[in-house]
C-alpha cells in the first residue's frame, strides 16, 4: 500500500512539474496567409498592371495558338496532295512555331511568378504588422495554417479580417 502511496505522489509531482510548462492557448486562429495577400485590392491593382504589361506578348501567344492550330489542320487535310518536300517543310514550320509558342509561354509564366514573388516580397512586412495587431487584439496564442485545414469552426478563420486590415495599411 505504501507503494501505491509514492507512486502516486510520484506521478502527481510530475504532472505538476509538466502542468506548469503547458501553455494554455487563449485564442486559436485560422488564417491563409497567400490567400489574405492575393485578396487585397493591392494584389488586384497588381494583377491588372500586369496583365495590361504583358497584354502584347499574351496576344500574341494567342495569335500563335491559333495559327499553329491551322497548319496542325492543313496538314492533317493536305498531306495527301503535297510533295514530301511540302510536307517536310510544312512540319519544320510546325516544330518551329511550337519551340517558339514554349519560349512565349515560358516567358509569361516567369513574368508572372516574378511579379508575385516580388509582391509577397513588398507584402511579407505588412502582413506581419497586421498579424502582432490582430493577435493582440484577440489574444491569438496560436494561428494555423488554413492550407492544413480540413475543418474549422465559424469565426475561427481570420483571413477576412487580415484582408480586410491589409487594406488599410499604407
Amino acid at each position: 500500500m505504501n507503494k501505491m502511496k509514492q507512486t502516486i505522489a510520484l506521478f502527481a509531482l510530475a504532472f505538476g512539474l509538466l502542468g506548469s510548462n503547458v501553455v494554455h492557448a487563449e485564442a486559436i486562429a485560422v488564417l491563409n496567409p497567400e490567400k489574405a495577400m492575393f485578396a487585397t485590392q493591392e494584389a488586384v491593382e497588381l494583377g491588372q498592371q500586369l496583365s495590361e504589361r504583358l497584354q502584347p506578348q499574351a496576344a500574341r501567344f494567342e495569335q500563335m495558338g491559333q495559327d499553329l492550330r491551322a497548319l496542325q489542320a492543313r496538314l492533317e487535310t493536305d498531306k495527301d496532295l503535297m510533295t514530301a518536300d511540302e510536307v517536310q517543310g510544312l512540319k519544320n514550320q510546325i516544330q518551329n512555331m511550337n519551340v517558339e509558342l514554349q519560349q512565349l509561354q515560358q516567358y509569361l509564366n516567369n513574368s508572372k511568378l516574378k511579379a508575385e514573388q516580388d509582391f509577397v516580397a513588398q507584402m511579407k512586412p505588412k502582413l506581419d504588422r497586421v498579424l502582432r495587431q490582430v493577435i493582440q487584439e484577440n489574444n491569438i496564442s496560436l494561428i494555423i495554417n488554413g492550407q492544413s485545414i480540413i475543418y474549422n469552426a465559424p469565426g475561427v478563420d481570420i483571413t477576412s479580417k487580415v484582408v480586410e486590415l491589409l487594406n488599410l495599411e499604407q
